[in-house]
């Protein structure tokens, strides 16, 4: 992570460690903010319900960030240069395809704060499954959520029209 009150030049940085990158990387979170870099691809099917705003910079590649407005199914298409504000307690789920690199930045969870994670039905728009889990870390935090519905497939079945949801 890197030291309050200096700056660095993140496109340098991420250029600099490309080839030992993992999924995401954070710059920093020892302060009001969490702020990371995330990379494609990923292969995301939950909606994530953030307690507070987030912030999106979408630096290189395309990011559809599906959200729900409601029960309608949404896509904001992020290409670089393009930022998003994404106001609290919206479900919405990231999906970034190869080359795609991400800057996010969101606040840290006070101690009472919890974090949702909803699967839908991607035939009817039913809710399948709806997980809170304490979001310390959000790398472990998606890896918690996801786990738990992979591994049953009856919490991938949607009750009203029967469409399994693929893992």
């Amino acid at each position: 992570m890197f030291p309050h009150l200096k700056n660095f030049n993140l496109k340098q940085w991420i250029d600099e460690n490309r080839g030992s990158w993992g999924q995401r990387r954070v710059i920093w979170e020892d302060s009001d903010f969490i702020a990371f870099v995330t990379r494609g691809p990923n292969s995301r099917k939950d909606f994530h319900i953030n307690p507070g705003d987030e912030i999106f910079h979408q630096l290189e590649g395309e990011l559809n960030l599906h959200y729900m407005q409601g029960k309608n199914h949404e896509i904001a298409v992020l290409k670089p240069g393009e930022m998003f504000l994404l106001p609290a307690n919206v479900p919405h789920s990231p999906r970034r395809g190869d080359g795609s690199w991400t800057f996010v930045v969101e606040r840290k969870r006070g101690p009472e704060e919890r974090d949702h994670f909803v699967w839908f039905c991607e035939s009817c728009g039913e809710k399948l499954y709806d997980m809170t889990v304490r979001f310390d870390d959000p790398s472990d935090a998606v890896k918690t959520a996801t786990e738990k519905i992979r591994s049953d497939a009856k919490l991938r079945t949607c009750g009203r029209c029967g469409e399994v949801l693929a893992a």
